[in-house]
This record gives C-alpha cells, sequence and structure tokens, in this order.
C-alpha cells in the first residue's frame, strides 16, 4: 500500500468543516437555543411547534453524530490494541492509558517493559500506529495544553497532542527515558510489522512510516 502524509490524513473538505463548526459554535448554537424556546413555548399552532422542536433537533444532531464516529473510532482502536497487546510487550494499566475520546486518539504506556504505543485515527480515514521504546522520542514540547512529541521517523517528525495534561504525559516521557530500560525485542518493528493485520482490523489505511 502507498505512503501516506499529512495531507493525506486530512480530507480535503476539512477546511470548510472547521469553518463551519467554528461559525455554528459562533452564532448557530445560540440562535438555535432562543428561536428553540421562542417557538415551543409561544407557539400558537403545530407548524411553530415543529419548528421549535426543529431547532432543537439541529442544535443536538452535530453533537450526536460526532458521538457516534467518535465512538465507533474508539472501537477501532480497540481492536488495534488488543493485537499490539497479544504481542506480549506492551500491557499498561489503566492508569498508564490516555483515552482522548473527541480526538480519537490513544496514548498508553508500560512502565514495567518501556513501551509506549500511540493510535489516531485521521478524519480521512487514516491510522497511526505507532510503538516506541523509552528511547525512540527524541525531546517534547509542553506550550500550555499543546503536547508535541518528537519522533525519529522522517515521514512523522512530530506529533502533536492537545491535553490538558499535556506536562504530566511529557514527564512520564522523560522518566522512561531516564530509566535505563534495556532490550531483547524491537517494539517499534514488533509494532510495524502488524501494519497489514491492523489494517484489516481497522478497514483503513495504516501508514508505512519511516
Amino acid at each position: 500500500m502507498e505512503e501516506f502524509n499529512m495531507v493525506d490524513r486530512y480530507p480535503k473538505w476539512w477546511f470548510f468543516y472547521l469553518v463551519a463548526k467554528s461559525l455554528f459554535y459562533v452564532a448557530g448554537i445560540l440562535s438555535l437555543i432562543f428561536y428553540g424556546i421562542v417557538y415551543i413555548t409561544v407557539a400558537n399552532s403545530y407548524d411553530e411547534y415543529i419548528i421549535g422542536f426543529g431547532c432543537w433537533v439541529l442544535l443536538v444532531a452535530p453533537f450526536a453524530v460526532n458521538y457516534f464516529i467518535a465512538k465507533k473510532r474508539k472501537q477501532k482502536i480497540q481492536s488495534a490494541l488488543a493485537e499490539i497487546k497479544a504481542t506480549g510487550h506492551f500491557n499498561p494499566t489503566k492508569e498508564s492509558e490516555a483515552w482522548f475520546f473527541w480526538k480519537n486518539t490513544y496514548l498508553g504506556f508500560d512502565y514495567h517493559k518501556g513501551t509506549i504505543v500511540y493510535i489516531r485515527i485521521y478524519p480521512g480515514n487514516v491510522m497511526d500506529v505507532i510503538g516506541f521504546d523509552a528511547y525512540s522520542l527524541t525531546r517534547t514540547e509542553v506550550e500550555g495544553s499543546k503536547l508535541r512529541l518528537y519522533t525519529k521517523l522522517a515521514s512523522l517528525p512530530m506529533i502533536p497532542i492537545d491535553t490538558y495534561a499535556a506536562s504530566n504525559l511529557a514527564n512520564h516521557i522523560h522518566a522512561m527515558n531516564n530509566k535505563g530500560y534495556s532490550y531483547n525485542f524491537n517494539f517499534p518493528e514488533i509494532v510495524k510489522q502488524k501494519r497489514q493485520k491492523l489494517e484489516s482490523l481497522a478497514g483503513m489505511p495504516v501508514p508505512d512510516l519511516i
């Protein structure tokens, strides 16, 4: 399968979606709430009641659709994660796993084996699945709620994660980097060799990162 770059991870219409989403948050939500209340509370006819009800449907529908999509993608991530855990080289506790539900992203740490797994499904239905050992990440940057992970991958040199726990995650990575793990297995390569199986499980491309 051909390799994917960062542009391929986002569909061409993604910019217009972000613009529409911003407009909805700025003006759409307040307008729909206002008209939804007005039409339902002072409705003098069936048509006015339907308009009011329609406003509430339009208000809730985008969140419901996004929740359904995020839930389905989490299931795909869980399938990929189960395949990686089956190797025996990654078995994190629940406390060492970070799920970013609305970002369709997972980041987990196995402190005993010194392994890290990053999984993300992008809007273009492309899934990154990357295994790291304690020395795979060259550095981290934290800027407020933004965490940047710098890798040794030429095709994906930086991984951005937006989370309030950015500093905490960076601290865990730094601690693992200084713990002095020794390996008799190549975890990044083990995960990479699972790529075709993961594509089959998720039903979407998993880029062959180099």
